[in-house]
């Protein structure tokens, strides 16, 4: 019963998992699920060695929380947040061009400049978190960056030919997906609303807002570029809904 779990850990981490003779395609699909509960267990990681703070200035922890980020998920999704860039930058809003640069597993020049200016955006930010000690923010992270990937399942079309993520959005149960936002948003109230008054709500109402917008906008984004999801834009949207959360949490919540 828990193999669609560890096959999810397999996929989005370096974690030791049990290794299994033959996997099926339903199964990758029910792994999918299991994501956000990936990403929960990425933040609980990323915040035990944001506890480094206590002995070191915040922007080396800030260096080594980046860089475990990068080494447990492989930058998987930072490969697709490059290729993205790429397609972005050298389609000229041809989606077929598009595909075909997105496909390469050369990073172009494009990517790389995405990629250090993200990293650097992604430091400056962690190190403002662990000043702060909000390490509840740093834990949910890697949990919307999942679920926002999943919430482009039910609502946009897949484009990539024989791409990887291909069987995981035919076999995904979306239920699934409206369930894990619903208990997303649940958890941000529960963490920054200590009573029903306008001046705790609405904080995190607009939390909440934000973050929809910079979906909303990455999906239009991506729909403007392939006329749909591939598994290197749903990278693309972990990555940066990720950084948005964080973003968006010095700014109306801790500061």
């Amino acid at each position: 019963m828990l193999k669609p779990f560890w096959l999810a850990l397999q996929f989005l981490t370096r974690l030791p998992t049990p290794h299994y003779e033959s996997v099926n395609s339903k199964e990758v699909g029910q792994s999918v699920a299991w994501y956000p509960l990936v990403g929960l267990l990425i933040g609980l990681l990323l915040v035990g060695v944001a506890q480094l703070h206590f002995w070191l200035p915040a922007s080396i922890v800030s260096g080594l929380v980046l860089a475990v980020w990068v080494w447990l998920t492989g930058a998987l999704h930072l490969d697709g947040l490059a290729d993205s860039a790429d397609g972005w930058l050298g389609a000229n809003g041809d989606s077929k061009r598009a595909l075909e640069i997105m496909k390469d597993s050369q990073i172009g020049a494009g990517g790389g400049v995405v990629l250090v200016v993200f990293m650097i955006l992604k430091w400056t930010v962690l190190v403002e978190l662990i000043n702060n000690q909000a390490w509840l923010f740093l834990l949910i992270a890697p949990f919307w960056g999942r679920i926002s990937a999943l919430l482009l399942i039910p609502t946009t079309p897949y484009v990539s030919v024989n791409g990887i993520a291909e069987q995981m959005v035919k076999h995904l149960n979306v239920k699934w997906v409206w369930g894990w936002l619903c208990l997303f948003v649940v958890v941000l109230f529960w963490m920054n609303t200590s009573s029903l008054t306008v001046q705790s709500v609405l904080p995190v109402l607009s939390l909440v807002v934000g973050l929809m917008l910079v979906w909303v906008w990455l999906r239009w984004a991506m729909m403007k570029l392939t006329g749909g999801m591939t598994g290197d834009t749903a990278g693309a949207m972990t990555e940066v809904s990720e950084l948005a959360l964080m973003l968006l949490s010095i700014a109306l919540l801790i500061n």
